[in-house]
């Protein structure tokens, strides 16, 4: 259109460079714009308001994916990610939530996308994005693939599955108590004795045990008798059916929570924990809840919930 216009008035050297350069410009605008939604924008993403809105809709119902929301929204609003509304964030995590006879049930990720009419372009875009976030979190440079957190967490993670769908005590809340008792596994109690958990020897254990100092309460230091297991696993294990055969936590609904936050506190009102801080405060439950924040182990529930 262009070279029509200064048709008779310019000669053909201009002609073919003034094409040229809208043609380029045509091109670089299309790349950019291309590249600039191949990647989810991680810079402009804020992990922790997120984890708690999303957190927020799925409590004492199903566990939702944030990063399936955010990917989301990422597409919907072409990687422009940046001051989304809480609302918006929301209502995109409740449309994975559907009631059902027995409560609530969690909707997979192909049936929202087809909820919202994404086209295959789409939802391949968002699934890249999903890939994009694996190791993404409130400290991405502890979630790396070869980081001593994330080999410790897949280490016992399988075994923490299969305890949920025996004794109902979700992953999250098995692999935070691992992590929170045993300091990631290197303990001498769960390093030299396998006990990740702080299990004590009580009466009713008949197996070996070790006695040990440890603290009550803020600052008191006593000794006092722990299990010993002869594998991890069979730690895992025990520590499930510790807590189903102790009836005060089926008293305080631990079993019943549907998500990590309600179970973190029923075991903290059951008693797992004498843990307080200086102020006196009960903090077993709120340290529960930020390990399982910070480690993305939520999500391992969301997973099992969409395999059920």
């Amino acid at each position: 259109i262009i070279a029509n216009i200064i048709g008779g008035r310019q000669n053909m050297k201009i002609k073919t460079f003034i094409i040229s350069a809208i043609t380029l410009f045509i091109s670089l605008y299309l790349i950019i714009g291309y590249h600039s939604l191949k990647h989810i924008d991680k810079n402009r993403i804020d992990v922790s308001k997120y984890i708690t809105l999303v957190d927020e809709v799925s409590e004492n119902k199903v566990q939702v994916n944030w990063k399936y929301v955010v990917s989301i929204i990422a597409v919907e609003n072409k990687n422009k990610i940046k001051n989304i509304s809480d609302d918006k964030i929301k209502n995109t995590a409740n449309l994975f939530i559907e009631k059902s006879d027995n409560g609530y049930k969690l909707n997979s990720l192909d049936n929202v996308l087809n909820k919202l009419n994404f086209t295959d372009k789409e939802k391949e875009r968002v699934n890249d994005y999903i890939d994009q976030l694996k190791y993404f979190g409130l400290t991405p440079y502890r979630l790396k693939e070869d980081s001593k957190y994330t080999k410790f967490i897949e280490e016992i993670k399988d075994e923490a599955i299969k305890n949920y769908k025996e004794y109902k005590i979700l992953p999250s809340i098995t692999i935070a108590q691992a992590i929170l008792e045993s300091s990631w596994g290197e303990s001498d109690l769960a390093q030299i004795y396998n006990n990740l958990f702080g299990i004590k020897a009580d009466s009713s254990w008949k197996g070996e045990y070790v006695t040990l100092e440890t603290f009550e309460f803020y600052d008191t230091k006593i000794e006092d008798k722990f299990r010993v297991y002869s594998n991890k696993n069979q730690s895992i294990k025990d520590h499930a059916k510790f807590l189903v055969d102790n009836q005060r936590y089926k008293k305080y609904g631990v079993f019943e929570a549907k998500t990590y936050i309600e179970q973190a506190y029923a075991l903290q009102n059951a008693g797992y924990s004498t843990a307080e801080d200086n102020s006196g405060q009960k903090r077993y439950a709120k340290d529960l809840i930020e390990l399982i924040r910070q480690y993305n182990l939520q999500l391992i529930d969301s997973e099992i919930k969409i395999s059920d």
